[in-house]
């Protein structure tokens, strides 16, 4: 029961706004001219004017605006002849057959005509108040949901901003640290030395960046740090991973936003299965020939065993970043199937460079 009160809630305030309404009428006919309370009658009375009211209300919202305004003109003249046939339906022959006792006045032009009008005008004005107070609670729930909206856009750049400063763990020292391994390293192990000096280019690339005043970067750039990233991993791997990276198109002639594809790309390596040669981890990049577009995207089978623990910071934190940069120029697909995952990343450059310059 509650819950179709809940659901009906509306529908039911109005009937019983209509039944308060009647029964004022009523009892005011019975006080001042001592009519008989009659619960029919008075439907049959006020049928026509509910009639205009909720008419009327549909006709505001839908044609109030300055560019509407002569199909407002002939909409309310059309809800005035059809209230007229209402009322000659309601008043002179529902209401001898309903109410055989009810005395029915004779027909006359001028005080049906007037009568209709008189009517027509009063529910029309209950109908433009209605319309009113609606359209005001529309209006302070569109200012509601715009000051929330705000509010989450705000804490959601907070939120991606202290993601960042987290995955910062004074890397300045870090990177000191390595070029000291690099230099002990150099008389044991050619592979060890070359994975820290590696490992000194992915450092020195997060933290220098060449972003232009745009906050982007060469797309070059970004594929030497993805190729050193992988070789990383070869590295600790044992060169035992199956990664495939595919190159078309022109690199030097588009820019991009920093650290985007290595967060995919890293994804990738943290969750995919890529010893087996049957299902290697497929990187593709693509730069449209007329520089249009860029196109990256990963696949890999996904890890059978345990999983490792992922909170989705990287992916959340590209996704706003993206937004924040490229707005409606730009689409992310992101397919976690039952046994492979793939994202799928374009960057309309063309539409992005217009919009950035203008």
């Amino acid at each position: 029961m509650i819950s179709f009160f809940k659901k009906y809630k509306v529908v039911l305030l109005h009937i019983g706004a209509w039944m308060i309404y009647m029964g004022i009428s009523a009892l005011n006919r019975f006080l001042v001219n001592g009519e008989p309370i009659n619960p029919l009658d008075r439907l049959l009375t006020q049928l026509p004017g509910i009639f205009v009211f909720y008419a009327s209300s549909f006709v505001f919202f839908k044609f109030i605006s300055p560019k509407k305004y002569l199909q407002f003109f002939f909409a309310e003249i059309g809800l005035y002849i059809v209230l007229l046939l209402l009322y000659h339906l309601s008043g002179d022959i529902l209401a001898p057959w309903l109410i055989p006792h009810v005395t029915v006045p004779h027909f006359r032009l001028y005080p049906f005509l007037v009568g209709a009008l008189y009517t027509f005008l009063v529910y029309t004005f209950f109908a433009f108040g209605y319309y009113f107070a609606r359209r005001s609670l529309l209006n302070e729930k569109e200012l509601n949901h715009m000051a929330i909206d705000k509010l989450a856009a705000e804490q959601g750049k907070l939120a991606a901003e202290y993601a960042f400063l987290r995955a910062q763990i004074n890397p300045h020292f870090l990177h000191n640290t390595l070029n000291f391994f690099y230099a002990k390293s150099l008389g044991c192990s050619k592979e060890l030395s070359d994975g820290i000096l590696t490992l000194c280019d992915i450092m020195r690339y997060s933290l220098e960046g060449g972003e232009d005043s745009s906050g982007t970067v060469l797309l070059g750039r970004e594929v030497e740090h993805l190729q050193n990233v992988i070789r990383i991993n070869q590295l600790r791997f044992s060169h035992r991973l199956n990664v495939h990276f595919d190159i078309r198109g022109d690199v030097e002639a588009v820019r991009i936003l920093p650290l985007v594809l290595i967060t995919l790309a890293e994804n990738a390596f943290k969750h995919g299965e890529l010893t087996k040669k049957e299902h290697p981890l497929v990187f593709e990049l693509e730069v449209g020939e007329d520089k249009s577009y860029i196109y990256f995207s990963t696949r890999n089978k996904k890890k059978t065993g345990p999983k490792e623990l992922s909170h989705g910071i990287g992916i959340n934190n590209i996704i706003q970043r993206l937004s924040s940069t490229y707005k409606e120029h730009y689409s992310l697909e992101i397919k976690d199937e039952e046994e492979f995952y793939s994202i799928a990343l374009r960057i309309d450059c063309k539409s992005y460079s217009y919009r950035h310059l203008n």
